[in-house]
């Protein structure tokens, strides 16, 4: 028991002092690795500092091509087809449907029946109007018959004055009863022309309670149906047809299109205008319509710009006897323009526009660069032709950078020739 208490184990005091050797070496460790990242950076940031400073002394590399002589482009516009012969057919009469004989998509003839409106009204007038013709016939008839008698009278008052038998006052009453019998025929010939006006008039427009169409077509739009209240000569208000014709125009009874040819009418940019005129080929697509584009010319321009939107409205007529394109189709319209004098053109990332102008970076003698200043003219999108401002044997930047400077020294990379050149 004594010899329990007056020992020291020394288990513990191993464990103990190998846990210090351990925690040692490990901060040995430790720190070795620490001051061997730390000379590592060091190396890098220098090695990095070193290469910054060697890519800031070498001279920027940059693309450069050459300007080439402005040719023949392609143009493409937007466009808007239309039938080539278009009309909303609105009421000449009042009145109400009686029957319907046509239906969207229904090819009509000259002349065809589309519709026939009851109106009783004009029926009456006309009716009415014929008995008054009748009346002012017979009122002539009268009027012609007391012309006749006064004639006679007269005669015989002529006769019985030369003879002395009658006062010379009945002679003149006799010759005043013919006048006035001469200018009654003449009112009552009036009366009966003016009636016959009115008949002719209400014929007219009986006659039109018998809707034709005017020409050879398909009906596109078909605003009424049996029982409607039609108004001559306005619009229809009917909400089971569509809000708007397809000509953009006001709702009638119906709209009749002769879509066999079309109209495709472009608006041209003022820079291309004097290059589109009668006669110019051109390609005609729709996407996702037409398989192969439709080639026709242009039919005929404005001659003038519009000073809204300025340009210039063209026309061209192409065939639809397949009825392939459909009025209203928004289409694509593809030309050949022609070069318009000397100019030169360049790729359109190669023009700088910016508070001191229209420019184009150029490489100079020595590699510097220079600002040169430019007149722009037509831009196809891709490219942009030069009017003015150079020779055509310049370096011009193809791409440049906004942190380019004027006489900054660069290294320009010219383009490669394709193969076997």
């Amino acid at each position: 028991m004594s010899e329990q208490e007056g020992g020291a184990d020394p288990v513990p005091h191993a464990r103990t002092r190998t846990i210090i050797r351990i925690a040692i070496g490990s901060a040995i460790v430790v720190v070795v690795l620490l001051v061997a990242g730390l000379v590592v950076r060091a190396r890098t940031d220098r090695e990095l500092a070193t290469a910054a400073r060697t890519v800031q002394s070498a001279p920027q590399r940059l693309a450069v091509i050459h300007a080439e002589p402005a040719t023949e482009s392609d143009l493409t516009m937007a466009a808007t087809t239309q039938a080539m012969k278009d009309a909303i057919i609105y009421a000449r009469t009042t009145g109400y449907i009686k029957v319907r004989y046509v239906d969207i998509g229904d090819r009509v003839t000259a002349g065809q029946l589309l519709a026939e409106i009851a109106s009783p009204e004009i029926d009456q007038q006309l009716g009415q109007a014929q008995a008054d013709l009748h009346q002012s016939e017979k009122n002539l008839d009268l009027q012609e018959a007391t012309l006749e008698l006064a004639h006679l009278t007269m005669a015989r008052y002529n006769q019985a004055d030369l003879e002395g038998a009658v006062a010379k006052q009945a002679v003149d009453q006799s010759v005043a009863a013919v006048r006035t019998a001469q200018a009654a025929v003449a009112a009552a010939e009036a009366t009966v022309a003016s009636n016959q006006a009115n008949v002719r008039r209400l014929r007219e427009l009986a006659s039109f309670e018998r809707v034709r169409a005017p020409f050879a077509g398909t009906v596109i739009q078909r605003n009424v149906d049996v029982g409607a209240l039609i108004t001559a000569g306005s619009p229809t208000n009917n909400t089971a047809a569509a809000p708007a014709s397809v000509s953009g125009g006001a709702n009638g009874l119906f709209e009749i299109a002769q879509i066999d040819w079309l109209r495709v009418f472009v608006n041209i940019p003022q820079p291309y205008a004097m290059n589109v005129r009668a006669g110019v080929p051109v390609s005609i697509s729709v996407r996702g319509h037409l398989s192969q584009p439709v080639v026709g010319t242009v039919a005929r321009t404005a001659n003038a710009i519009d000073p809204a939107t300025r340009t210039l409205l063209a026309e061209v007529d192409v065939p639809n006897q397949s009825h392939t394109l459909l009025p209203g189709m928004f289409a694509y319209v593809a030309f050949k323009i022609a070069a318009a004098g000397t100019r030169w053109r360049v790729p359109a990332t190669a023009a700088i526009f910016d508070a001191h102008g229209t420019r184009v970076a150029i490489v100079g003698p020595g590699h510097k660069v220079h600002f040169q200043p430019v007149v722009f003219g037509r831009d196809f999108g891709a490219s942009i032709d030069i009017q003015n401002g150079l020779r055509g044997d310049e370096t011009i930047v193809k791409q440049p950078t906004v942190s380019l400077q004027e006489g900054q020294v660069v290294a320009p990379i010219e383009p490669q020739k394709p193969s076997g050149q």
